[in-house]
């Protein structure tokens, strides 16, 4: 579904992303990881059209992202992008609606199916209870599951997420994922999510992709990425890799340097 190839990106005359390239599959739940800086935002940015690579080109479905109409996008792709301002007087539910504008008339006034699409996804995300308070007046774990229920609203088949369980416990964290993993085992929704928790990564990821200085250090399945080496060279310290007794995934577990 999406082929990325050989992109070289980034802001003003700096490059971050140096000939990136790498396929991502319809229907799969893919993780991009790696430290602070290494690339992951940008990518996701020049995945979605929002930056314009220095070189190379983005397909899906066999249409260049950066020539292809924004109806096209708006209906194929969503984009959730990291530290989202929602100090808006709005409640829950009229915020959740905006994800709906794509698919409304020349005046941008809801229609009865969009009233119904929007309750739908109120219930499938668990925030129908409070779909009446104001965005506001939320916490991190509500205002991220809004934001994604925002996301869902667009119905695309690919749906991206830019570090979507940050600041969240882990309980919240575990929801925010478990529900992004609905969307895609459940719904065939494409998922693309970067994370900075490797072990929440292997454990809801089918792929990985690892990310170090703007190249792709490693990528496939989470077994294949996850491994001691390249955790390591890349996060430079030392880690154990485990294998979670339950669901069989790999989990880290990192070594204090008094005992290296």
């Amino acid at each position: 579904m999406i082929e990325i190839k050989n992109i070289d990106a980034g802001y003003s005359s700096k490059k971050i992303l140096k000939n990136i390239s790498c396929n991502i599959a319809k229907e799969s739940f893919t993780g991009i990881i790696g430290k602070n800086a290494a690339g992951k935002s940008t990518l996701l940015k020049v995945l979605c059209g929002i930056l314009k690579p220095f070189s190379g080109q983005v397909l899906i479905n066999g249409h260049n992202v950066y020539t292809a109409s924004k109806k096209f996008l708006s209906e194929t792709i969503a984009f959730m992008p990291q530290n989202v301002d929602m100090n808006f007087p709005f409640t829950v539910k009229e915020f959740v609606m905006f994800g709906r504008y794509p698919y409304m008339n020349m005046f941008k006034m809801p229609s009865e199916k969009d009233y119904a699409a929007v309750d739908e996804i109120l219930k499938f995300t668990g925030i129908e209870t409070f779909s009446q308070r104001y965005v506001d007046e939320l916490s991190g774990g509500e205002k991220q599951k809004v934001l994604i229920a925002q996301t869902i609203a667009q119905e695309t088949d690919i749906m991206v997420f830019d570090e979507p369980a940050s600041h969240l416990d882990i309980g919240s964290l575990a929801d925010i994922l478990h529900l992004l993993r609905l969307l895609n085992k459940k719904h065939g929704r494409t998922i693309v999510v970067t994370l900075h928790d490797l072990n929440a990564a292997g454990e809801f990821c089918d792929n990985l992709i690892l990310m170090e200085d703007g190249n792709i250090r490693n990528s496939g399945n989470v077994e294949k990425v996850l491994n001691y080496k390249d955790i390591e060279e890349v996060y430079k310290t030392t880690v154990v890799v485990k294998t979670n007794p339950i669901s069989g995934k790999p989990y880290i577990i990192p070594v204090s340097k008094d005992l290296q």
